[in-house]
């Protein structure tokens, strides 16, 4: 389809809303690719239907964005790592190591058979595809340099029919003021060899704040590896085994994770293209000893064996079979006798604009599920290609009041079905238990979002994000209303104008402040608050559908309103705070304005 928009006219002057927080960002910036087998490296330029887009949770709302410059694709496995202030360090898809200048630091780790089927090439140029399976390698700071890193990555022995994998191998690599382009000091150095796991790795941050404990299942979904990773380096810790009977499928497959206060490790295990047998696992951990107990395990049947996700909220279990997600209470002596099916899935399928002759419908299922950093829960689906995920909109939230919003999230272009492979980083020390030896207490950190009503704009939702082990919560709406001490209230208020809204957290060891300025509506017509509305577009052109987010306004009323050349309304739609996606396939040329109760 020819170029749709021609020209763009914004009458709400804006500027970014960028929001600085305090540390602890290592997971902020989440990148996403397209399955390669039928991306043509000179076309992607022009066709950002296809290619790399990041999620960067800098921003609140979160920004979407095409990412033209990087040409590394993602099978499914997809790891990064940021520096403390959230700017890209260094990611990979456990087949190459590249950095910050989107250039390879190594451009072959994990070499194996694995890593030549992930191998693709196109009129001789050599494209590393990546792994083929979720959460294969994943990257953790170094305990002993804050200028060094670790990557660790299974490797799949295609020899057989199983095609379970069978080693864990690690890099170590580093990144410095000195050498923004990092360089690699060693590969490929085995910690487990000639076994046969999951593929799946997970960490949970040491009871000491420091150091890590890597966790790798087993294919039998009854056992799992402890790595202690700390200032000596990487060691095996012990091999945990439940009382369940063994379960064995063809090429081992599922998510691992563990619950952002380290307390709770749940794991998915089943057998590629099985529909039925298949298990999770939900146990103990000790962040001192890095030992897992009181097991609890569940039978359960996945759609062709794909769509096996599980991932935490701060109250339950998410677990995830393509055609459902279900909940789990943790605060329960029974977390897997809970569960309430808070989703079915309503069979959406997303069509690529280019593929005009045979069309071909992706499903917009439930396949793996990650927390991100503004507290929401994404759930990447099982399709090879498609350019809409779901979400858990408050997954702190009993049943289906979690909101389960589907095919909600529009990416710029077409993302894999991985969801990338982060441990919880804002968790800090246990402080007093024995294992808190560096005196590395817990100084809480204030951080929350919001969302304004669809019905009345004045009334926020706001939702605590603080971390670092807050007690207290002191919310101050900037309106002369006294104070709240609830830890993620509503509030309302009374007429339009600029708030500066103040969330102080505190404990035993320290209090922190963080303020936000929020405009709601417009007093009138030449208001010049509304100049500090955060507004972006992607893309253009478009071809189907434009992604206007909007950030830090919150309209009484807002409207988009997009035009052709000769100047006749074409389309008119409301638009809210946060993300908004506009179809525009219909129609050809169009220009586009933004109105807030006729303020245009």
């Amino acid at each position: 389809m020819n170029s749709i928009i021609r020209s763009l006219a914004i009458y709400i002057f804006c500027m970014c809303g960028f929001i600085s927080l305090i540390a602890q960002k290592e997971d902020y910036i989440w990148l996403y690719g397209d399955e390669p087998y039928d991306i043509v490296l000179p076309e992607r330029a022009a066709d950002t239907t296809r290619g790399a887009c990041n999620i960067d949770f800098n921003f609140d709302p979160p920004k979407l964005y095409y990412d033209p410059k990087r040409y590394l694709d993602f099978l499914a496995c997809n790891t990064s790592v940021c520096d403390v202030d959230g700017k890209i360090l260094a990611y990979s898809n456990g087949m190459v190591i590249y950095n910050q200048y989107d250039q390879p630091v190594e451009d072959t780790i994990n070499y194996s058979s694995d890593w030549e089927y992930g191998n693709i090439e196109y009129k001789g140029v050599q494209i590393p595809a990546g792994l083929l399976g979720i959460q294969r390698a994943l990257m953790l700071p170094n305990p002993s340099n804050k200028d060094s890193y670790y990557i660790f990555y299974s490797n799949r022995d295609r020899s057989n029919a199983f095609f379970n994998d069978n080693m864990i191998r690690y890099a170590s690599f580093e990144v410095s003021q000195d050498n923004k382009e990092g360089r690699v000091v060693n590969k490929d150095i085995p910690i487990i060899e000639q076994d046969s796991l999951s593929g799946s790795i997970t960490a949970i941050r040491h009871g000491n704040g420091r150091d890590w404990w890597l966790i790798a299942p087993r294919r039998s979904g009854v056992e799992a590896y402890i790595f202690l990773i700390d200032n000596s380096g990487i060691t095996i810790h012990h091999k945990y085994k439940t009382n369940f009977s063994p379960f064995i499928a063809s090429g081992g497959i599922g998510q691992v994770y563990g619950s952002p206060d380290g307390a709770w490790v749940a794991w998915f295990v089943g057998g590629e293209f099985t529909v039925v047998g298949s298990r999770l696992l939900l146990s103990k951990f000790d962040r001192c000893s890095g030992l897992m107990d009181e097991s609890a395990m569940k039978v359960v049947n996945t759609w062709f064996g794909l769509g096996i996700g599980v991932a935490f909220s701060n109250k339950y279990l998410y677990m995830c079979n393509r055609q459902y997600i279900y909940q789990y209470d943790l605060n329960t002596d029974a977390p897997l006798d809970t569960e309430k099916r808070v989703v079915s899935y309503d069979g959406y399928e997303y069509f690529f604009p280019f593929d005009t002759i045979q069309p071909l419908g992706y499903n917009v299922d439930f396949c793996y599920l990650g927390l991100a950093p503004d507290g929401r829960i994404y759930v990447s689906p099982s399709s090879a290609s498609t350019r809409l995920m779901s979400k858990i909109e408050y997954p702190d939230e009993a049943g289906e009041a979690c909101t389960v919003l589907q095919h909600s999230i529009f990416m710029p272009s077409g993302i894999a079905r991985g969801i990338p492979n982060f441990p919880h980083y804002r968790l800090g020390p246990l402080d007093g238990s024995p294992c808190d030896t560096l005196g590395l207490d817990n100084h809480p950190i204030a951080k929350y979002r919001y969302e304004a009503d669809s019905i009345d704009y004045l009334r926020l939702r706001f939702t605590d994000l603080s971390y670092f082990r807050p007690e207290t919560w002191s919310w101050d709406f900037g309106d002369g209303s006294p104070r709240v001490s609830t830890q993620s209230p509503y509030h309302t208020f009374v007429q339009n104008g600029t708030y500066h809204v103040c969330l102080t957290v505190s404990n035993e060891n320290s209090s922190n402040t963080s303020c936000r300025t929020i405009t709601l509506g417009t007093s009138s017509s030449d208001d010049a608050t509304v100049s500090r509305a955060e507004v972006s577009l992607f893309p253009n052109p478009v071809q189907d559908y434009l992604l206007i987010t909007l950030g830090e306004y919150v309209p009484a009323h807002g409207q988009v309103m997009i035009y052709d050349v000769t100047g006749r309304p074409v389309i008119t739609q409301r638009i809210y705070y946060g993300q908004n996606s506009v179809d525009m396939e219909w129609t050809a040329s169009r220009s586009l304005c933004m109105e807030d109760d006729g303020f245009i």
